[in-house]
């Protein structure tokens, strides 16, 4: 994942490439596109039941920069390591004559929405390099094109999040509907660094067919997206969403302790973020537990803490 880390250029995987005698030109025109990552902030797992659930953009992000080189096209530098990166690229940038530059201030494979952040960049520094800019819908199409690289079969929600730029509240099958908040809400997110899978979570809770904790999740939903249209605290009820998780059997001891310890530090509430076995914690704080919080979530974690805005 670190820039530092130089390996050889990713190749789109399309014809040979043309070999060229000089480098190209030092000053070369780029053109930029940005999208944000994501977490879930109440409602997964019960989504997949018919409840609705509330996603936000964060204010991590990725880049991806675009320019004019001979020959075929290269990503030349990249913060993302991945294998199937070229092929992901190769769905809406030409094999030949384009440069890919990309850099991201976002972790992979813990449910941040890090492929759909790339996704989202790259239609946008697309479309600019073609002198225009990118809609939302085009966003979308031609983002889930480059998701399915990554997922197979993605719902598609994490690159709407990305696009969209702002909190969601949706339910499964249904178009996201952008969600009003009154003020931002400030999150410490602590990355276990263990990726948790979401398909073997999914089928857990299915064969335990936990209604009661689902219903409930369920209605945590709602109760969150009333209060932050308030403007009020939400962190007592990511709380209990947490331990609801839990005795669905998708924490693990790892996310547990760093919920209390980052309860314990100051945080209003924490529970893991997304399908569980893994992945992230996040804790609502104030300006007054921040340092308290990341301090707290440091010691478990070690650098792997992020304080990011929702709906700012």
């Amino acid at each position: 994942m670190s820039g530092a880390d130089r390996r050889p250029p990713v190749r789109f995987p399309r014809d040979p490439a043309v070999s060229w005698a000089m480098p190209p030109p030092l000053a070369l025109a780029s053109h930029e596109g940005r999208a944000p990552g994501k977490v879930i902030l109440v409602g997964e797992h019960a989504v997949v039941y018919g409840y609705r659930a509330i996603a936000a953009s964060v204010d991590l992000f990725t880049t991806v920069s675009l320019h004019d080189r001979p020959g075929r096209s290269e990503v030349e530098d990249t913060d993302i390591w991945d294998a199937r990166l070229g092929d992901a690229l190769a769905t809406i940038i030409p094999a030949e004559g384009v440069g890919v530059s990309i850099s991201s201030e976002l972790p992979t494979g813990c449910g941040m929405g890090s492929s759909a952040a790339l996704a989202v960049a790259a239609v946008r520094a697309a479309a600019r390099r073609e002198g225009r800019t990118a809609s939302f819908e085009e966003c979308f199409e031609r983002g889930m094109a480059i998701e399915r690289v990554f997922h197979g079969n993605p719902s598609g929600l994490d690159h709407t999040v990305s696009a969209l730029g702002c909190p969601v509240i949706f339910r499964r099958g249904e178009r996201a509907v952008p969600l009003r908040l009154a003020a931002p809400i400030r999150l410490v997110v602590a990355n276990t660094g263990t990726p948790g899978d979401t398909a073997a979570m999914v089928d857990l809770v299915k064969a335990r067919k936990p209604e009661a904790e689902l219903l409930r999740l369920g209605a945590l939903t709602e109760m969150v997206a009333a209060r932050l249209a308030l403007g009020h605290p939400v962190g007592p009820f990511l709380h209990e969403a947490h331990w609801l998780l839990r005795r669905i059997g998708v924490s693990t001891r790892e996310l547990d302790e760093l919920c209390r310890a980052m309860e314990a530090a100051g945080a209003e509430g924490a529970k893991l973020a997304g399908a569980g076995g893994g992945g992230i914690v996040i804790a609502q704080v104030t300006p007054a537990t921040e340092d308290a919080v990341r301090r707290a979530a440091s010691r478990q974690v070690d650098d792997r803490v992020y304080t990011v805005s929702i709906g700012g």
